[in-house]
Order: C-alpha cells, then sequence, then structure tokens
C-alpha cells in the first residue's frame, strides 16, 4: 500500500471515530408504562367509536366494563345468571368485518375458561336474545390475540344468541 493510500485510510478512521453518534446510550425515551396503556385505551375506545359510526350502530350503549352492546332481539325465556350453565352461539368478527369465526359452545358463566367479555355478555340475556357486543381486547383475546386469526390486541364484534339457560 502506498503512502498516498495510508494517509486516505487514517485520514478516513480519523473521521469515523471523531463522528458524534445520533444516538448516545443512556438519551431513550422513556414511556410511563400506566400511561402507554392509557394511550392504548384511548386510541382502541377511538376505533370502536369509529366502527360505531361506520356501522350506523343506533342505540348501541357503553357498559361499565368498556363494551359496547346492542340488543337485536329480544328474548322470552330464562334470564342468565353467572353460576348457570348456558349454551351459546358467537359469530366473531375483526374491527374490519373480516370474520374470525362461528360456534356454539355450552359454558358455565363465571367459571369456564372464556374471554371476560363474554362472561359479561352474556350474563342477563334472555333465552333467544341476540345480541352484538364490541369487546375491547383486553377483554377479549388479550395482549396475544389467538395466535391464529385474531392479532395481538384486537378488539372483536361478537353476534351472540343465547340459545338455552340450564339450572
Amino acid at each position: 500500500m502506498g503512502v498516498k493510500n495510508l494517509i486516505y485510510l487514517i485520514s478516513f478512521f480519523c473521521m469515523v471515530s471523531c463522528a458524534e453518534r445520533a444516538e448516545s446510550p443512556g438519551e431513550s425515551i422513556v414511556v410511563d408504562p400506566v400511561e402507554r396503556q392509557r394511550m392504548y385505551l384511548a386510541q382502541e375506545r377511538q376505533i370502536l367509536q369509529g366502527y360505531i359510526e361506520q356501522h350506523q350502530l343506533e342505540g348501541i350503549e357503553r357498559n361499565g366494563y368498556g363494551m359496547y352492546e346492542l340488543s337485536m332481539s329480544e328474548g322470552d325465556g330464562l334470564l342468565s345468571e353467572m353460576g348457570d350453565r348456558i349454551i351459546y352461539s358467537a359469530t366473531v368478527y375483526l374491527m374490519d368485518d373480516s370474520g374470525v369465526g362461528q360456534y356454539t359452545d355450552t359454558v358455565e358463566l363465571g367459571m369456564s375458561e372464556m374471554e371476560i367479555g363474554l362472561h359479561q355478555a352474556l350474563a342477563g340475556m334472555k333465552e333467544g336474545e341476540k345480541k352484538l357486543v364490541l369487546i375491547p381486547s383486553f377483554l377479549a383475546r388479550g395482549l396475544a390475540g389467538d395466535l391464529d386469526k385474531v392479532p395481538p390486541q384486537s378488539p372483536l364484534r361478537y353476534d351472540l344468541r343465547l340459545i338455552r339457560v340450564v339450572r
């Protein structure tokens, strides 16, 4: 290697080593975890409200759990309560209206391993009643989603029908 090339190489290393780094260690942005969660919940609430407006869901109401419920047809049978064994059907959608699935299940309200939001939505329904429910992610499939059709932190729409209450 010639002297000229050696001088270029040394000059290059000097410039690189003297350059300031764009990020200094210890200067990362820190967001309080509680504040981050508040921001996410507010964003998710806007998604749910946007869905309600887009689909013109007149009469839908927000309950104390942060879910939105709209009765589609009244039932005329027994009223379901926590602890009852029920048979229900559900059709599940993402907020972009893509279908996640449809199923019928038998569960004990308040005792089985299903989404907390579903327990709350099904409690108080009458046999034969149909209800549309928008459930925030923290009451639906949570942080991880279902690792298949439901992405992480996804609010869901449930079209529910209470088939039977068994006491």
